[in-house]
Protein backbone atom coordinates (compact mmCIF):
# COMPACT_ATOMS: atom_id res chain seq x y z
CA UNK A 1 0.00 0.00 0.00
CA UNK A 2 1.46 3.36 -0.99
CA UNK A 3 0.33 6.13 1.31
CA UNK A 4 1.61 9.66 0.91
CA UNK A 5 1.66 11.76 4.04
CA UNK A 6 1.75 15.52 3.73
CA UNK A 7 2.81 17.54 0.75
CA UNK A 8 6.47 16.57 0.61
CA UNK A 9 7.83 14.99 -2.53
CA UNK A 10 8.82 11.34 -2.46
CA UNK A 11 12.58 11.26 -1.77
CA UNK A 12 14.88 9.79 -4.39
CA UNK A 13 18.57 9.01 -4.69
CA UNK A 14 20.24 8.11 -1.41
CA UNK A 15 17.47 7.83 1.18
CA UNK A 16 16.97 6.72 4.78
CA UNK A 17 14.22 4.33 5.83
CA UNK A 18 12.33 4.38 9.13
CA UNK A 19 10.54 1.22 10.25
CA UNK A 20 8.48 1.13 13.44
CA UNK A 21 6.91 -1.68 15.42
CA UNK A 22 4.85 -1.79 18.60
CA UNK A 23 6.67 -4.05 21.03
CA UNK A 24 4.46 -6.84 22.41
CA UNK A 25 1.50 -5.96 20.21
CA UNK A 26 0.20 -9.54 19.92
CA UNK A 27 0.05 -9.87 23.69
CA UNK A 28 -1.62 -6.46 23.95
CA UNK A 29 -4.25 -7.38 21.34
CA UNK A 30 -5.04 -10.57 23.23
CA UNK A 31 -5.25 -8.81 26.61
CA UNK A 32 -7.52 -5.92 25.56
CA UNK A 33 -8.47 -5.57 21.88
CA UNK A 34 -10.49 -2.40 22.37
CA UNK A 35 -7.71 -0.61 24.25
CA UNK A 36 -5.15 -1.76 21.68
CA UNK A 37 -7.32 -0.53 18.80
CA UNK A 38 -7.52 2.90 20.43
CA UNK A 39 -3.80 2.95 21.25
CA UNK A 40 -2.90 1.96 17.70
CA UNK A 41 -5.03 4.76 16.26
CA UNK A 42 -3.18 7.24 18.49
CA UNK A 43 0.18 5.64 17.55
CA UNK A 44 -0.57 5.96 13.83
CA UNK A 45 -1.61 9.61 14.20
CA UNK A 46 1.59 10.45 16.08
CA UNK A 47 3.74 8.70 13.45
CA UNK A 48 1.94 10.38 10.55
CA UNK A 49 2.44 13.80 12.15
CA UNK A 50 6.15 13.21 12.86
CA UNK A 51 6.80 11.85 9.37
CA UNK A 52 5.02 14.80 7.78
CA UNK A 53 6.81 17.33 10.01
CA UNK A 54 10.21 16.01 8.95
CA UNK A 55 9.25 15.75 5.25
CA UNK A 56 9.15 11.97 5.11
CA UNK A 57 7.07 9.74 2.87
CA UNK A 58 4.94 7.12 4.62
CA UNK A 59 4.65 4.27 2.17
CA UNK A 60 3.27 1.35 4.18
CA UNK A 61 1.33 0.42 7.32
CA UNK A 62 2.35 -2.94 8.78
CA UNK A 63 -0.54 -3.40 11.19
CA UNK A 64 1.34 -2.28 14.29
CA UNK A 65 3.95 -0.09 12.62
CA UNK A 66 4.82 2.00 9.61
CA UNK A 67 7.47 2.20 6.92
CA UNK A 68 8.64 5.63 5.79
CA UNK A 69 11.45 7.07 3.70
CA UNK A 70 13.32 10.34 4.20
CA UNK A 71 15.73 12.39 2.14
CA UNK A 72 18.30 12.44 4.94
CA UNK A 73 19.33 10.40 7.97
CA UNK A 74 18.86 13.46 10.19
CA UNK A 75 15.22 13.87 9.14
CA UNK A 76 14.49 10.20 9.85
CA UNK A 77 16.14 10.35 13.28
CA UNK A 78 14.36 13.60 14.14
CA UNK A 79 11.01 12.07 13.16
CA UNK A 80 11.70 8.94 15.23
CA UNK A 81 12.71 10.99 18.27
CA UNK A 82 9.68 13.27 17.96
CA UNK A 83 7.32 10.31 17.69
CA UNK A 84 8.94 8.46 20.60
CA UNK A 85 8.78 11.51 22.86
CA UNK A 86 5.11 12.01 22.05
CA UNK A 87 4.27 8.33 22.56
CA UNK A 88 5.99 8.18 25.95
Amino acid sequence: MNVQVGKSAKPSGVVTFLFTDVEGSTRRWEADPELMRSALEAHDAVLREAIEKYTGWLFKHTGDGVCAVFGSPRAAVDAAIAAQRTLE
